[in-house]
């Protein structure tokens, strides 16, 4: 009975692939954990790894990854660092696009009168106004239902081809545009928000007038349910208008890889 020839690998080739499939699996990891959507804390931690595992088994054929070294090694650190800057860059890069629309919908809570009840935000700890959850899962809805998920892993698969995982490449990130999110955050809001603010502003200023020709009137048994009514009003009037704001907004936040 012939025997069969034993499989032999080495301690080269095991680094090999173990790299293949490691630098990958830093740069989707460090995404999952930033980006909105994918970081969300009602996704269950083993389910993000296991997404990522997923994604880099996809990726890893296709991207040039250096054998994994020695851990204590100067070379490993600085590629993690990197993989896992690169990574996180792109999940901020979007999360600050989210963050412009919370701020937005908690400007709107606290001048229409929600600041006196709050709810727990899971996604972020803190208490948030019930307009800023609604308008925080409804951008989220609006984000998957532009394909905004999608867009974003491209972005990713993209991101190993400008910025290879062992370094080099001939392009830089766009720091000016990713400087630029943080002014983003304020824009967003005020676009979002500017048309309410106006019309509250309007209705106080009514009620003002109301108050001052008739001191008798109890503003606050009056204005108060005018101010909520009249602002959930418009809060429904406008949502429809927030598709476009939010995808010029994510483009921008995409923007900061160049095309390969």
């Amino acid at each position: 009975m012939k025997r069969m020839p034993a499989i032999t690998v080495s301690e080269t080739q095991l680094a090999a692939w173990t790299g293949a499939f490691f630098w990958p699996l830093v740069r989707i990891l460090a995404l999952l954990g930033t980006a909105p959507a994918f970081s969300h804390q009602a996704i269950p931690v083993r389910a993000k790894v296991a997404f990522g595992v997923a994604i880099a088994l996809v990726i890893a054929p296709t991207v040039q990854s250096p054998p994994l070294g020695n851990a204590l090694d100067g070379v490993f650190f600085e590629i993690l660092v990197r993989n896992i800057l690169v990574g996180a860059t792109l999940g901020f890069a979007v999360r600050a696009l989210f963050s412009g629309v919370e701020f937005a919908g908690e400007v709107i809570g606290l001048e229409i009168g929600m600041s006196f009840g709050g709810f727990y935000n899971p996604e972020m700890p803190e208490t948030d106004t019930p307009v800023t959850n609604l308008v925080s899962l409804l951008v989220l809805l609006l984000f998957l239902t532009m394909n905004g998920h999608l867009m974003l892993l491209a972005a990713l698969r993209r991101s190993f081809d400008v910025f290879p995982v062992a370094g080099g490449g001939s392009h830089q990130i766009a720091f000016d545009v990713l400087a630029g999110l943080g002014k983003q955050v304020f824009s967003i809001a005020l676009s979002v928000s500017l048309p309410i603010l106006a019309t509250m502003f309007l209705i106080n200023l009514i009620l003002g007038i109301m108050a001052r020709v008739s001191p008798q009137l109890n503003l606050f048994a009056v204005g108060f349910p005018i101010t909520l009514s009249g602002g959930l009003l418009l809060l429904a009037v406008f949502l429809p208008y927030l598709e476009e704001p939010i995808r010029r907004a994510l483009e921008q936040a995409l923007a900061i890889w160049p095309q390969g």
